[in-house]
């Protein structure tokens, strides 16, 4: 309410002679203030993370009206926050803030960790992932946790120590680095492959490793049968033994004589496909004859009998003999000069070598024992029986107990 006057002026004729007279009043007259007061319009304050409370929400605003502020969800208040109305404007009062409610700090999971995976501090809305450390891996459906109201999201992840399965392998493969007792194979343990068989060649990686997630970091190997590829048709060579259908495993001989008969052949009469798919011996050629031989070959694990020159004329042979425990194969072979090559395919069969240290990682012994001895020789296809040591059994699908020693290899048996 305020006041304002007017002026009222009366003009008065006295008479016809006199003079005009001039009153004048003044009135106070009361009016109402409201038709006359400044109002705030347009758009109320923007304040971040934050909202008119419902207290204040008006149509109008007018002078000296006050707005309060509260926060959104997900975040508090730092101080009051609340504007004026003045002369058409808002004007503020109290400017507090509202910032992002914080999460108490992460729990640490066993074998793992976690980073920031969005956001940059353990407040409302930001996110962190784990992991877990090398070995391990997770078993939780969820690795992200998220800062809520109620606090962190989703339960603490769980990371287990990374183990892999073996793969099935056939018969024919001897798998080393197996735990006892079908134990759990763990992160970073390895496998090691042979094909004990000289039959039989490893076709693939001979160690593989349990690796991340428990997979294996190569597929287990096979053993494949050997082979050997027969060469190019050889000049002058006439070669035996080819079958039809180009397949020579491991033992498949092959012989070799000249077609012209004024030629003689210089290498091995005869070849045998052996390990990895090599024939035992380069294949030999024919060419014209010559008188005289250089100084026999050496015999791997052999020696020639007597002593040896320089110079041997055609025909000429020479006697071997093998190391003690190897066997001359064939028996009393010799070389001889053939036009100026020496001839024959002789070999020194290797033994087997069967010692204390190597039983006991099988749990096995010696059924019968040889007499002061921990260490035991056998030659090429000599048999040896063992037996379980202790109250071990023959593990299921295992060798048999007498097993046959088949030029320096023989297959243990397995107890448990």
């Amino acid at each position: 309410m305020f006041y304002s006057f007017h002026f009222y002026c009366i003009y008065h004729l006295i008479n016809m002679k006199s003079s005009l007279t001039l009153l004048c009043l003044v009135v106070w007259v009361n009016v109402d203030a409201s038709s006359a007061q400044t109002v705030c319009r347009g758009p109320l304050p923007n304040v971040p993370n934050a909202r008119v409370t419902e207290e204040s929400v008006k149509e109008e605003y007018k002078e000296d009206d006050i707005v309060l502020f509260s926060c959104n969800f997900g975040f508090v208040p730092a101080g009051r926050i609340s504007y004026q109305c003045k002369k058409n404007k808002w004007v503020v009062l109290r400017q507090g803030k509202c910032k992002p409610k914080p999460c108490e700090l992460p729990d640490e999971t066993a074998n793992g960790h976690y980073n920031i995976h969005a956001g940059d501090d353990f407040v409302f809305g930001a996110a962190i992932k784990y992991t877990c450390n090398d070995g391990y891996q997770m078993v939780s459906k969820m690795d992200i946790r998220t800062c809520m109201v109620s606090g962190w999201s989703n339960h603490l992840p769980i990371c287990e120590v990374v183990s892999c399965v073996p793969e099935a392998t056939d018969g024919r493969v001897v798998v080393s680095g197996l735990p006892d007792d079908d134990g759990v194979i763990q992160y970073g343990h390895e496998l090691r492959f042979s094909c004990p068989n000289p039959a039989h060649q490893l076709k693939g990686n001979p160690q593989v490793v349990c690796a991340a997630g428990g997979m294996w970091n190569s597929r287990f190997p096979t053993c494949e049968d050997v082979t050997c590829e027969a060469a190019e048709k050889i000049k002058n060579v006439n070669v035996i033994g080819i079958p039809q259908n180009n397949t020579m495993k491991y033992g498949h001989r092959l012989q070799f004589e000249c077609s012209n008969s004024k030629h003689v052949l210089k290498g091995e009469s005869e070849v045998t496909c052996s390990t990895n798919g090599q024939w035992s011996h380069s294949f030999p050629v024919c060419d014209e004859p010559k008188d005289f031989c250089g100084p026999p070959p050496h015999l791997m694990n052999g020696d020639t009998m007597g002593g040896t020159r320089e110079r041997y004329r055609n025909g000429e042979s020479v006697h071997y003999e093998c190391q003690k425990y190897y066997i001359l194969d064939p028996p009393s072979a010799y070389k001889t000069c053939r036009d100026g090559i020496w001839t024959r395919l002789i070999t020194c069969l290797k033994p087997c070598t069967v010692d204390e240290q190597l039983m006991n990682t099988h749990n096995i012994q010696f059924k019968y024992p040889p007499e002061h001895q921990n260490k035991l020789y056998a030659e090429h296809n000599d048999h040896i029986t063992f037996k379980c040591t202790g109250q071990h059994r023959l593990s299921p699908a295992n060798v048999d107990f007498r097993q046959q020693c088949i030029n320096g290899f023989m297959n243990l048996p397995h107890c448990q």
